[in-house]
């Protein structure tokens, strides 16, 4: 029912705006089948039978001139990861105040990486999806307000996204589907292009609030042994978040170098701060495109319980205990390398297929190999 009335509701939209505004219809797809080169390994939701659903899905964009430098935009986007339920990724107005300035109000991307306008459009880019330890947020996507500035210094390109909004997009996290706040985003990402190099940075803050069940369980526990400080580091309750990104990218001749570093801190929070890096360098050899990427992700996080020692009482060796091992079960040290290749056979489609060795160096039975094949398009 859910999905039959999105479908009227859009339908309905166009119909209505035709009457007014001409109505601009483009889409993407990518179809995707993988599997993982053991039966015992398990990687990004793959396992060791080939899967087609996983990775694979199909948006529908629609966008609309008003005149007078106003426009909507709409893109509905499912996903076969989410049993193809629709989702808008996309719903804004655009103004455009100046030949310099776009002010976007309502569902928007977060121009969180480098990618990050296109994220889903798999041919837009030369792997089957972006590097998964660094495009690894729970969000990519808010409600709220965008500017985008564009100019130039002499041979230098500028653009500037500053934003400010909000999330509360239902997450699966820990095995529970939550509906968490992320209040008060706000940031600004710039992009410079000069010839063949291109440089990019964001920073971005936000307030995070939480209902883990077990968090909340412990958190309330050690309230009533009278360890507020520490029951503060474990609920989370406004917990303030920082996010910052750099990132590169060469284009010389035949040659691609693409790199981003992205650095995640929590503040009175039970999580790791998360350190992501890749590195990617492709050659093209007419219509296909050759490429390496290795990748490294860190999460470490301190034991705030340290000051309590075991064996004071029953009940606190067993806060301790539990607080203690979900925070040993977040220090993550992996790597990755993927090697690929996109062969261009139709002027909007392209097929690619990808191998990834992973690496867990704190548990080595979470190792895996994973192949990949897709078909991506634009129409």
């Amino acid at each position: 029912m859910k999905k039959h009335l999105i479908s009227i509701a859009l339908a309905s939209a166009f119909v209505s705006g035709s009457l007014h505004a001409e109505i601009h219809l483009s889409g993407f797809a990518s179809i995707v089948g993988g599997t993982t080169t053991s039966s015992k390994e398990q990687l990004y939701n793959y396992k060791d039978e080939f899967d087609f659903k996983q990775g694979s899905l199909v948006a529908l964009q629609a966008s609309s001139d008003l005149g007078d430098g106003l426009g909507v935009t709409v893109q509905l986007t499912a996903k076969g990861g989410d049993d193809w339920d629709p989702e808008f990724k996309w719903a804004y107005v655009s103004y455009d105040a100046s030949e310099k300035l776009r002010v976007l109000a309502g569902r928007q991307r977060a121009p969180f990486f480098m990618y990050s306008d296109y994220l889903d459009v798999s041919y837009a880019y030369s792997w089957i999806d972006p590097p998964k330890g660094v495009y690894d947020l729970l969000f990519d996507t808010f409600d709220g307000l965008g500017a985008i500035y564009t100019t130039n210094f002499d041979d230098v390109d500028a653009t500037f996204h500053a934003i400010y909004g909000r999330n509360t997009d239902e997450v699966s996290l820990f095995g529970e589907q939550l509906e968490p706040e992320f209040n008060g985003l706000m940031g600004l990402s710039a992009t410079f292009t000069y010839d063949w190099l291109t440089l990019r940075t964001g920073y971005f803050v936000t307030d995070m609030t939480m209902p883990l069940t077990d968090l909340e369980a412990l958190g309330a526990g050690w309230q009533q042994a009278g360890f507020q400080d520490i029951a503060n580091n474990t609920l989370v309750d406004d917990d303030s978040i920082s996010f910052l990104e750099l990132g590169f990218q060469i284009n010389i001749d035949e040659i691609i170098v693409v790199a981003e570093y992205t650095e995640l801190t929590f503040d009175d929070a039970p999580f790791g701060d998360q350190e992501s890096f890749y590195i990617m360098g492709g050659y093209q050899f007419d219509k296909v495109l050759v490429h390496v990427t290795y990748g490294t992700d860190k999460e470490v996080i301190s034991n705030y319980t340290s000051d309590v020692p075991f064996g004071l009482a029953p009940g606190l060796d067993i806060l301790k205990a539990g607080t203690q091992g979900l925070l040993e079960s977040q220090n993550v040290e992996e790597d990755y390398i993927t090697i690929g290749a996109r062969y261009e056979f139709h002027d909007s489609a392209a097929v690619k297929v990808e191998y990834t060795d992973f690496s867990n160096d704190n548990n080595s039975a979470s190792d895996a190999g994973l192949f990949r094949v897709a078909l991506v398009t634009l129409f």
